[in-house]
């Protein structure tokens, strides 16, 4: 009987309304019957229990302590429910529960509860959408995009406005954004590396897409500035002012920015730890004292006198290695004081970045192929593959089989990192040290250019500025030569395999729509297979599993992609070496702009396993061009990934870097699936 009344209950409570009689008629048995009586407490702010309720019969009052005194939030009445959200996204209680009347409620475990959204998509939507739309849980993500936006259209950005906008996100590779004192050494270096190396004493950004008439020719004019871990185009125009070059769309904007907070709000407690113990002197007196560079061991006893932790001066250390002391007290003297300028072109009648890219690409093709892209006969194939700057060149470099042992021999002599740990394919191993050993014997990595140029690649030197190199590889000259085992052999296969695969650099969140597409109008019905090889940030797995995406969810409007049947099958032939995991990915605007919130929200309600910043981008310019003809309806589209890191795990973040036997065995074991699949034609 009390099943059967739990049954009726769920089917008069949205929106476990949606729920199949079946799973309705399971979920009933895990209910517990729980009697309060008016004024009782259900739980209070902070609890960890994660049940949820359901009221048959009574109100509850939801309530927030303030001051020794509860203040009422809402009512919430029969035939309703509560508690959901510390199931959904893993957290202990936000407020407080009472009852308001006696009360009948029924009660499922956290766990059992996330179960039934699992088995049942439609529930899983019905509490999204309140969550969403009526909860307005990413209510927070939209103010700070939208004034963002606002503001680099009307041509300033004010950081100190966005601030407080930007730590009420609770970045997850920020978790330290809330504090006003603790130092997130790990957040900060994650920053700092993405950021223009001169931050520290930079006070105006001049943002542009488009150089200036005045400044045409900035890298003879300015010094350029680099970024460690992001490809940026920068100029020190004065000290102290900084030009860049932003990449087309909006993901370059709201990385430059989102990683400026960051820094402001990580510096933000460096000056006021140092203001407050009166080190300010100190610091003036060491970086003002002589011209000679002070020895290690005096910088270190330095850092030591401050006041940080053992552990945070490591991170300190880490992240400006060189001149950590003047770092600091340029962090004093500066004071987060930015000032950015966004200037875009309108009415740009002039050839942009993008179409002198496409000419590269083209005059490449010449180079290489003796034809113009749109001159190659119709049983000429073209392969675009979206990857990184080496591992699809090293599998089809005959160097590299050739000197496998001597790289080998030379990481074991010099005891390299890469030299240890469990290599279960020692081509992966060869590829990890290859690029140290080049660097210390370049005449061999000249060798190895000249003959990968003889075996028909060519890499094109120039990137126009969009941050995307390119190299391109005639599958007919590879004929005769071995490279990688596990790569078929050309003359292995059926037919004259003699086409061209074009193997592009990562794009960076929106601006792959606008390579892709000048990609496809260039080859048009050349074009064979797009394959995109990328790297992802997991809520499943482990790192260096593969992730074999079913659809592409847009963070920002939840339009949802499912990628076609075959595709979805094309994964198989990597389960018997590594994981793989199936399922929806989420292309979100930003790696800051997540948090642990919004990741659970997508893992419980739309069972998304990975976020990236490409996909959706790619597939809707892909599936456009079939529409309107450009390529051939029957062009295969393979999307694979490995996971470079687990967000929802402090020890595996971004900010935690990968080993080589984590991350070069899947990316070459993803590289050597799609090149066997572009060299045999690919499944039927």
């Amino acid at each position: 009987m009390k099943n059967a009344a739990v049954e009726e209950l769920l089917r008069q409570v949205h929106p476990f309304r949606f729920l199949r009689a079946g799973c309705r008629r399971d979920a009933a048995v895990d209910f517990q019957r729980i009697t309060v009586t008016a004024g009782e407490t259900i739980f209070r702010k902070g609890d960890p229990d994660d049940s949820v309720y359901v009221i048959a019969d009574g109100a509850v009052e939801v309530v927030e302590p303030q001051h020794g005194v509860d203040v009422l939030v809402t009512v919430i009445r029969e035939k309703h429910y509560f508690g959901e959200w510390e199931a959904i996204f893993h957290e202990p209680r936000v407020y407080g529960a009472r009852a308001r009347t006696d009360c009948e409620l029924y009660a499922i475990a956290g766990d059992r509860f996330r179960t039934i959204l699992r088995a049942s998509p439609s529930c899983a939507q019905g509490f999204g959408t309140i969550l969403r739309d009526n909860q307005g849980i990413f209510a927070g993500f939209d103010r700070f995009t939208a004034r963002l936006l606002k503001e680099a259209d009307e041509g300033h950005i004010n950081v100190n406005g966005l601030l407080p906008l930007y730590r009420s996100l609770h970045p997850a590779i920020h978790p330290g954004a809330a504090e006003d004192h603790k130092l997130d050494g790990g957040a900060l270096q994650y920053a700092v590396r993405r950021l223009p190396d001169n931050v520290t004493r930079t006070f105006a950004f001049l943002l542009v897409d488009e150089f200036p008439h005045a400044f045409d020719d900035a890298g003879r004019l300015f010094p350029v500035i680099p970024s460690a871990a992001r490809r940026r185009d920068v100029w020190e125009m004065l000290p102290g002012k900084n030009m860049v070059l932003l990449r087309n769309g909006r993901s370059d904007l709201i990385d430059l920015v989102t990683c400026l907070c960051l820094y402001a709000v990580e510096a933000g407690k460096i000056r006021e730890r140092l203001v407050r113990d009166d080190d300010v002197e100190r610091l003036r007196e060491f970086v003002g004292a002589g011209d000679r560079e002070p020895a290690e061991k005096e910088v270190q006893e330095f850092l030591e006198s401050l006041p940080f932790s053992s552990r945070e001066s490591g991170f300190i250390r880490a992240t400006w290695p060189v001149g950590t002391v003047q770092r600091l007290y340029e962090i004093v003297r500066h004071r987060e004081m930015f000032s950015i300028d966004v200037r875009r072109q309108r009415r740009n009648y002039n050839i942009r970045r993008g179409e002198f890219w496409t000419a590269e690409v083209a005059r490449g093709t010449r180079e290489l192929l003796g034809l113009d892209p749109t001159e190659l006969p119709p049983e000429r194939g073209v392969h675009i593959v979206s990857s990184n700057t080496h591992s699809v060149t090293n599998c089809l470099n005959p160097w590299f089989r050739t000197n496998r042992e001597t790289v080998l021999q030379w990481g074991r002599k010099h005891e390299h990192a890469a030299a240890k740990g469990d290599w279960k394919n020692r081509d992966d191993q060869v590829y990890a040290l290859a690029r140290d050993y080049f660097v210390e014997h370049p005449a061999e990595a000249e060798e190895a250019r000249r003959i990968a140029q003889e075996s028909g690649q060519l890499r094109l030197s120039q990137t126009a500025s969009t941050g995307i190199q390119v190299q391109l590889l005639d599958l007919a000259q590879l004929q005769g030569h071995r490279y990688d085992d596990g790569v078929t052999a050309i003359e292995e296969c059926p037919g004259d395999c003699s086409d061209l695969v074009v193997n592009i650099d990562y794009a960076f969140g929106h601006q792959a729509e606008y390579i892709i597409r000048n990609l496809l109008m260039l080859f048009g019905e050349n074009v064979r297979s797009i394959n995109l090889l990328g790297k992802a940030g997991a809520l499943v797995g482990n790192r260096g599993d593969i992730l074999a995406p079913t659809a592409f969810i847009e963070q920002r409007t939840d339009h949802f992609q499912p990628l076609p049947v075959y595709h979805q099958q094309q994964s198989t032939e990597l389960e018997s070496s590594l994981a793989v995991h199936r399922g929806p990915m989420l292309t979100v605007e930003g790696t800051l702009l997540q948090n642990r919130q919004m990741l659970s929200f997508y893992r419980e309600i739309w069972d998304v396993i990975a976020m990236e910043m490409e996909g959706a981008h790619y597939f809707r310019q892909i599936l456009e061009a079939r529409q309107l003809g450009v390529i051939s309806r029957d062009v295969r589209t393979r999307f694979l990934y490995y996971i470079s890191d687990l967000p929802l795990d402090a020890h595996a973040g971004l900010t935690v870097p990968l080993a080589p036997v984590e991350g070069v065995p899947p990316l070459y074991a993803v590289t050597r699936s799609i090149l066997n699949h572009i060299v045999s034609g690919g499944p039927a």
